[in-house]
């Protein structure tokens, strides 16, 4: 039985997390991106929009698949770092990896009972 509530707390644990950084990144896209794709000057940000497209798919995925979606997470996390590393933006690296890297950490390890 307490092996179910690692599981179940977990899981719930990823998907509540998933939706705060959801949210946050979602408010910072339309309060500062799509006026900026209007006016002409989003260049960079729909370079980066498909790497954040990936991890927004790994989440919802999760929901029902959390083994998937949790991998899909952890490519999303790794693409969105490398993206920003590439151009040696460490603290962006950071600030976009390392919340979808913990969130997909959460539903893999709800996922395999294995390992918690």
């Amino acid at each position: 039985m307490k092996l179910m509530q690692h599981h179940i707390i977990l899981n719930w644990t990823g998907r509540i997390t998933g939706i705060l950084v959801t949210v946050f990144f979602a408010a910072f896209f339309v309060g500062e991106g799509i006026p900026d794709i209007l006016n002409g000057k989003g260049d960079e940000l729909l370079q980066f929009l498909p790497f954040t497209v990936l991890s927004a798919a790994g989440f919802i995925l999760a929901w029902f698949r959390p083994l998937w979606g949790g991998r899909l997470l952890l490519a999303g996390a790794l693409l969105m770092a490398g993206y920003f590393l590439y151009f040696q933006d460490i603290l962006m690296a950071l600030i976009y990896g390392i919340p979808s890297l913990l969130v997909g950490l959460c539903f893999i390890a709800s996922a395999n009972k294995e390992l918690i």
